[in-house]
């Protein structure tokens, strides 16, 4: 009989009562339950949030009802109350009320007094494009607020969008004192739903939410909620708001799955439980499979290790039996034996890849994924020495224009005859030019001070000239030319290699901005231009 079979015919009967006590415990009943509750309780949460929303809303349209109806307001509206803005309409009633602007209407819904209350400044503002938005936006409903046999009930209140920012608004007719009529006009009150709100609402009810304006209000959506999970840890509650039937904002809130993670702790209790059967399952078999498998398995687990620890794969296991077992060990040595020759292959191949890797596929120099490693490696170098190290970096000037005038393959072919002028300049093996991007190139001269530095961007300026690279659209020369920027400096904890390139870089953009064709050299306080030779 097979080593399957033996295995099979011991532990199937086990281990399928083992994963179906497991499976079915798990996901039948607990994970569900625990989700279910989750849910629902992050769905209460939410419309605690939407209530003490809601609850701000009431008040602004409590406190807008106690303003309508009342007989100075009744008065100032038919122009009979000067003193009443004085009085009423000042700053600290917009600060203490909290609400930020304030329009009164007469009964021909023409605006009588505008407030808008800018809290950086501390003062009053007026600003007609608002007014003006927030007038087309709730006009809609004056009509209907200021009726003749209106009473102080009538309102309209909510959230609208203006320029994208939630707003809570109320409307409400100006009655007299007594809430009789006949109404006069219409106050429109409104509060931002700003951070500062979002934050109060937050403390009161320990939910973190967000509101996201809808761009499209013509999106097929309901109010339903929107339940999602973010990973392990959060559950994200959504519910669209609607004005006029519309949808205007995404409210969103999230909550920790602290349900979740007791349903885990009751997913782990069950997985102990199968992990005790199947220990006593283990120790009901040992027994049998200890001759049958585990002695042949270790001794073939002990050369694989071997192998693996010592990577000799010149070794060979040595497990001799007429089951899987054997049959796997005369298999393992024959992959052993592939692996060996392969390794000399592999090795072979990647050092290819990794000279590949390094290598710009243009121009044939090294690439930017290069100079990162090589001058890494030179500043601490450098560092260690205390020596100085000095970048240059070159930029080919006009180069789009050289572009759009012969086309991209001449430019390529000119970018390759400039990598190669650049490479001439350099002897000494630590120096090194790589491609930096696009017509850009960067030299890396490690012991190499600014004076030695300037030398080589001089040789490599005349040099690139020399090439006489026809340019006719270029505004400093008929050949193709390039700008050079140096910068140098001892290695030290106080600076960095990014530093070094960042001071080239800047040195260059001087180069360029001085008429390009030039060097510009940036050491400690040193800066100086340098043209190119005759």
């Amino acid at each position: 009989m097979s080593l399957s079979k033996k295995i099979v015919f011991t532990l199937l009967p086990l281990l399928i009562a083992i994963i179906a006590i497991s499976f079915y415990g798990q996901w039948r009943y607990v994970l569900p339950t625990f989700q279910k509750l989750e849910q629902h309780d992050a769905i209460t949460n939410f419309e605690r949030v939407a209530a003490n929303l809601n609850s701000d809303i009431e008040m602004l349209d409590l406190l807008n009802k106690d303003w309508g109806a009342w007989d100075e307001t009744y008065s100032f509206i038919q122009g009979h109350n000067p003193k009443y803005i004085a009085s009423n309409l000042g700053i600290e009633s917009f600060r203490n009320g909290k609400f930020d602007f304030l329009f009164f209407f007469n009964e021909s819904h023409y605006l009588i007094w505008q407030g808008i209350y800018d809290s950086n400044r501390n003062t009053l503002v007026s600003d007609d494009r608002f007014t003006q938005s927030v007038i087309d936006r709730l006009q809609t409903k004056f009509a209907n607020v200021t009726s003749p046999t209106i009473n102080a009930d009538a309102n309209y209140k909510g959230l609208i969008l203006l320029n994208q920012r939630p707003v809570a608004y109320s409307i409400r007719p100006i009655l007299m004192s007594n809430e009789s009529g006949p109404s006069k006009g219409l106050i429109v009150r409104g509060r931002y739903v700003d951070t500062e709100l979002v934050s109060d609402i937050i403390e009161q009810t320990h939910v973190r939410f967000q509101l996201i304006p809808i761009d499209n209000k013509s999106i097929q959506v309901n109010n339903e909620f929107l339940i999602e999970e973010l990973g392990n840890h959060t559950l994200e509650v959504s519910r669209y708001l609607f004005s006029d039937n519309k949808p205007i904002m995404l409210m969103k809130s999230y909550f920790q799955r602290d349900i979740s993670q007791q349903g885990t702790v009751a997913i782990q209790s069950a997985i102990i439980i199968s992990t005790l059967l199947g220990i006593l399952l283990l120790i009901a078999v040992w027994f049998i499979l200890k001759k049958i498998v585990i002695a042949p398995i270790t001794q073939l687990t002990a050369s694989a290790t071997s192998i693996t620890y010592t990577r000799n794969y010149q070794q060979r296991t040595h497990v001799k039996s007429d089951d899987e077992i054997g049959k796997l060990s005369e298999q393992l040595n024959e992959m052993l034996h592939a692996i060996e020759n392969r390794e000399l292959q592999l090795e072979e191949i990647l050092n290819k890849v990794k000279r590949l890797s390094m290598t710009d596929s243009l121009t044939n120099i090294a690439n930017r994924l290069k100079f990162d490693s090589v001058s890494d490696i030179e500043w601490r170098r450098m560092k260690r020495e205390r020596k100085p190290m000095s970048i240059i970096m070159c930029d080919v000037d006009f180069f789009k224009q050289y572009n759009d005038h012969y086309g991209h393959i001449k430019g390529d072919e000119s970018l390759i005859l400039v990598a190669k002028a650049l490479n001439e300049t350099l002897s000494r093996p630590a120096d090194l030019v790589a491609r930096f991007g696009g017509e850009e190139f960067v030299l890396l001269l490690p012991n190499t001070d600014i004076e030695g530095a300037t030398h080589i961007a001089e040789t490599a300026l005349n040099k690139i000239l020399s090439l006489k690279i026809t340019h006719p659209n270029s505004e400093v020369c008929p050949y193709l030319t390039a700008s050079f920027g140096i910068a140098s400096m001892v290695p030290s904890v106080e600076n960095s290699i990014l530093q070094l390139i960042s001071d080239a870089d800047k040195a260059l953009y001087q180069a360029k901005q001085k008429g390009r064709n030039t060097i510009e050299v940036i050491a400690s306080s040193r800066a100086e231009s340098i043209k190119p030779s005759a």
